[in-house]
C-alpha cells in the first residue's frame, strides 16, 4: 500500500504530462502565401470564390491550390500577395458540422506583401500584332478577355467567337487549354486561323503600361494586345442616342427620328432608323476609332424611306466617333461628319 502511494504523485504527473502533449499535438503552425485572386471553386452543393495558396518558396512560378477552410482574423487583400503565418488546431470529429473541416485556421502575422502581378493580366484586349502582322484601329483584330476569377479566357478571333480555360497562370507565364470557337465562315479567315494558332503556343507572357505581349517557348513573341477602352466608354457612350443630322444636314421633323443604342458589354448596335428595326456587331473599339459590322434591318415598307436608308448607309461608313457630353459624332475614313446624335436623358 505504501508503495501505490509512493508511485502515486510519478503516475499522476506523467498523466498530466501526456495530456499537455496531446493538447499541444493538436495545434501547429503553417507559413504559405495567399493569392490577390479568388477562383471560382465547388464546394458542397454549389460554387464559391475559394482563396488560392501556396506552401513553396518559388513564388514567381508559384502552383496555386484551392483553399477552402476560413482564416479567422485574416483580411484576404485583391491584387495583393500576402505570406502569412496560421495557428491549426485539429478539432474533435464531434464538434466539426457536416461537410466542414476539421481543421481550424487562426491568423497570427502577416511575414511580407507585395503586388500580384497577375491581377494586371485580367480585363478586355485587343491584338495590335500577330506574328509581327501589325494592326491599325480600323481593322477587325481579334481580342481577349481574361477572366482570372474563373480561369477562363474569351474573345473573337476575327470571325468566330470562342472560349478556353487557363490550365496555369503565374506572374511570368499563362497556358491556355481547350479552346472552343463558334463555326461561323468568314469570306478572309488568315487572320482567324493564325490568331487560334497562336492562343495554342503562349507560353510567357510581358506586361507593359496597357500593353500585353505573349512569347511561345522558345522565347519568340507571338501576338500583341493594348488594353480595351470599352469600361471606360461604357459610361460616356453606352445607351440611347437620338439621330439630329444625317451628312452635316437637320433631319426632316416630318419624318419619324433615327435612334440607336449602343451596348458595349454586348458588343452591340441597335435601334429604329425611322422605319425598320436594325442591328449590328461592334468589332472593334477604341477611345476614338470602331468597326461596325454588316448592319441587319426588318423589311418594313414606310412612306418615307430614304431617311432611314440615308442614316443605315452612313452608319455602315463611319469608322470614329467623338463623345462630348450629351453630343456624339460619328465620321467615315475622310474625317467627314456622317451622323450627330443626342442623348437621351430619362
Amino acid at each position: 500500500m505504501k508503495k501505490v502511494s509512493l508511485f502515486l504523485p510519478i503516475i499522476v504527473s506523467l498523466v498530466l504530462q501526456s495530456c499537455g502533449s496531446l493538447k499541444n499535438a493538436k495545434n501547429t503552425e503553417e507559413v504559405f502565401w495567399v493569392s490577390g485572386i479568388k477562383t471560382e471553386c465547388s464546394a458542397g452543393a454549389g460554387k464559391m470564390n475559394c482563396l488560392n495558396i501556396y506552401k513553396g518558396n518559388n513564388i514567381a512560378d508559384a502552383t496555386w491550390e484551392f483553399f477552402y477552410a476560413p482564416i479567422e482574423g485574416f483580411t484576404f487583400e485583391e491584387g495583393m500577395l500576402q505570406k502569412i503565418k496560421v495557428r491549426v488546431e485539429r478539432l474533435n470529429a464531434k464538434d466539426v458540422p457536416a461537410d466542414a473541416s476539421s481543421l481550424m485556421y487562426t491568423f497570427i502575422e502577416k511575414i511580407e506583401s507585395h503586388v500580384d502581378i497577375r491581377t494586371y493580366l485580367a480585363g478586355e484586349w485587343n491584338v495590335t500584332s500577330l506574328y509581327n502582322k501589325e494592326f491599325n484601329e480600323t481593322t477587325n483584330a481579334p481580342s481577349l478577355t481574361i477572366d482570372l476569377n474563373k480561369n477562363r479566357v474569351s474573345g473573337n478571333d476575327s470571325c468566330n467567337n470562342y472560349t478556353g480555360q487557363i490550365s496555369n497562370v503565374t506572374s511570368q507565364s499563362l497556358k491556355i487549354k481547350t479552346v472552343a470557337t463558334t463555326r461561323r465562315m468568314c469570306f478572309i479567315m488568315d487572320v482567324a486561323n493564325s490568331y487560334n494558332k497562336a492562343l495554342g503556343e503562349i507560353n510567357t507572357y510581358l506586361i507593359k503600361g496597357n500593353n500585353l505581349i505573349f512569347f511561345n517557348k522558345e522565347g519568340k513573341k507571338i501576338v500583341s494586345f493594348t488594353k480595351s477602352a470599352k469600361k471606360e466608354l461604357e459610361v460616356s457612350l453606352g445607351g440611347n442616342w437620338i439621330a439630329t443630322r444625317i451628312e452635316g444636314a437637320p433631319i426632316n421633323r416630318m419624318v419619324k427620328t433615327p435612334r440607336i443604342n449602343i451596348s458595349l458589354d454586348e458588343m452591340i448596335l441597335s435601334g429604329n432608323n425611322g422605319c425598320n428595326n436594325y442591328t449590328a456587331q461592334i468589332n472593334k473599339i477604341s477611345e476614338s476609332k470602331i468597326v461596325i459590322g454588316q448592319i441587319a434591318a426588318t423589311q418594313k415598307m414606310c412612306r418615307d424611306m430614304q431617311v432611314g436608308a440615308d442614316y443605315l448607309k452612313m452608319l455602315q461608313s463611319s469608322v470614329s466617333f467623338k463623345v462630348k457630353g450629351d453630343s456624339l459624332k460619328f465620321y467615315n475614313k475622310e474625317g467627314i461628319e456622317t451622323i450627330s446624335f443626342l442623348k437621351v436623358v430619362k
